[in-house]
């Protein structure tokens, strides 16, 4: 019987490469770790970047964005257009990285990526092979095991953490951000740290931003590093407001991105979510600023690297009981749909026999492939904490909070974004114009029992989510899959409109 790793060496024999910019004399008979770190190594600066592990510790599953709304451009493409952009090869490991369409069959074929113990590897090994890399983590980790097995030199605050670890770097209540500098090769290097512009607890102000870019240029810094937790559009106005920012790590919206999207003379590098991939970017530096760069996303497909042991121990063993199976695909990455929302909605209906749930995006979840059980870790992973509760609303309340949730996903200035996916709900369908002003893009609400409007007026029962009180989300869901066993689920219809 023919293995994995046999079916992905056969496709990289056929010239099935991995696509990535800094894969520089690869060997196209084999695919294993080797491969993966294969890199022609440039200058004396080596940094790695990894995002928003969310809390996935162990290898998985994540089937990337089939939709995602925004202008044709980078990160909005998927598909299709994501490959011709990027030269990415049909049905190779990194078109079952990078695209949804048959990803259960890829799934299948590549296997789970990602992973703590295996990111370790991969960061151990670039570590060894360049001494002084500096290891960049952009925060949103959602498990405190990531700073004492990776060590990173710097990273964004993640807000969650009650203690911030060494290293930690966040915009203050007062706007100021703060910094840390290295030296590697005689050059210095500042990394500016950019925290979740929306919690309460963290300022902004672009003013005081590029003040802090200029006194580290005034410094001596021949390269500046934005670590940021600001979200890609947000970064991506950062890049063309700024001056004297060479590189913006991206985070918190999770793209991945096979190559830097270049805005003037910034460049913007993601490394995505839920630690399936690492980035290395090697700099060289002249008369003193950066001269050159080199890329490669580096995909952690675990079932190809060697774990790293210290890790793998801290790690230990999770205690997993089956709850039930999948019939289709569950995942959470698409702007409007989601089946793992929609199951999620579905057992808070039957839980409260409310009209109709309303449930925010999942911030992380594994893709369950059809036929794989559902265990209790990933129903731990979806319900993040979170409790379910009934309130009596009436229909202009419901289609209040769709406005402002359709706010929080399209806002026209970036920096208000919160979010680049939709409020997801069960038991009504409606109408969204994610470009139409505030207050202005939901609308056509249907009650999917009946199939009648949502009249302002009436009061209905409502299923919402929320941090705490009420009934606990997760064995809610297991309450609800263990009866039926096999689940499947059917997202509402959204209707898109401009």
């Amino acid at each position: 019987m023919i293995t994995r790793r046999e079916v992905l060496g056969q496709m990289i024999a056929a010239g099935a490469g991995l696509g990535l910019s800094a894969r520089q004399g690869m060997a196209q008979d084999r695919y294993d770790q080797a491969a993966l770190l294969d890199f022609y190594p440039l200058g004396d600066i080596t940094l790695l970047h990894f995002s928003d592990l969310r809390g996935m510790v162990l290898p998985h599953h994540l089937r990337p964005a089939a939709v995602r709304y925004g202008p044709d451009r980078v990160p909005n493409l998927t598909g299709e257009a994501l490959r011709i952009r990027y030269g990415i090869g049909g049905r190779t490991p990194m078109d079952a990285a990078m695209t949804a369409e048959g990803f259960d069959a890829l799934g299948a074929v590549y296997g789970p990526m990602g992973g703590l113990a295996h990111m370790a590897a991969v960061i151990g090994a670039v570590r060894s092979a360049r001494p002084g890399a500096l290891l960049l983590d952009g925060g949103g980790s959602g498990t405190d095991l990531a700073g004492p097995l990776m060590k990173p030199d710097a990273q964004t605050f993640d807000r969650a953490v009650p203690q911030p670890p060494p290293g930690a770097l966040a915009a203050n209540a007062e706007g100021q951000p703060d910094h840390a500098t290295f030296t590697r090769g005689g050059a210095q290097v500042a990394v500016i740290g950019l925290a979740d512009p929306h919690r309460p607890d963290t300022g902004f102000s672009l003013e005081a931003l590029q003040q802090a870019v200029a006194a580290r240029r005034a410094a001596g810094a021949a390269v500046v590093i934005l670590l940021s937790q600001m979200g890609f559009e947000a970064d991506r106005a950062l890049a063309s407001g700024l001056e004297g920012v060479d590189l913006i790590f991206s985070g918190r919206s999770g793209h991945a991105l096979p190559e830097p999207e270049v805005l003037g003379g910034t460049q913007i590098v993601a490394s995505g979510a839920q630690g399936r991939f690492v980035t290395r970017v090697d700099i060289a530096v002249k008369d003193g600023q950066m001269a050159d760069l080199r890329h490669g996303l580096i995909p952690v497909f675990s079932q190809l690297i060697r774990p790293d042991a210290t890790a793998l121990q801290a790690l230990g063993a999770e205690e997993d009981a089956s709850v039930g199976t999948a019939a289709d695909m569950l995942h959470h990455r698409d702007s409007f749909s989601g089946t793992w929302e929609a199951l999620t909605g579905e057992a808070m209906l039957a839980e409260t026999g409310a009209d109709l749930a309303l449930v925010p995006p999942l911030r992380a979840a594994e893709t369950i492939l059809p036929g794989q059980p559902i265990l209790t870790r990933h129903l731990a992973q979806a319900a993040q904490g979170r409790h379910l509760v009934k309130r009596r609303l009436t229909g202009a309340a419901v289609a209040v909070l769709l406005e402002a949730a359709a706010h929080a996903a399209f806002a026209a200035d970036p920096f208000a974004r919160q979010d680049s996916r939709m409020m997801r709900a069960a038991g009504l369908s409606f109408a969204i114009a994610p470009g139409a002003p505030e207050g202005a893009r939901i609308s056509d609400l249907i009650l999917l029992a009946g199939g009648r409007a949502l009249d302002p007026a009436e009061e209905i029962t409502v299923a919402l989510l929320q941090e705490r009180d009420g009934t606990a989300l997760e064995p809610a869901l297991v309450r609800y899959i263990a009866r039926r066993g096999q689940v499947t689920a059917t997202p509402a219809p959204v209707v898109v409109k401009g």
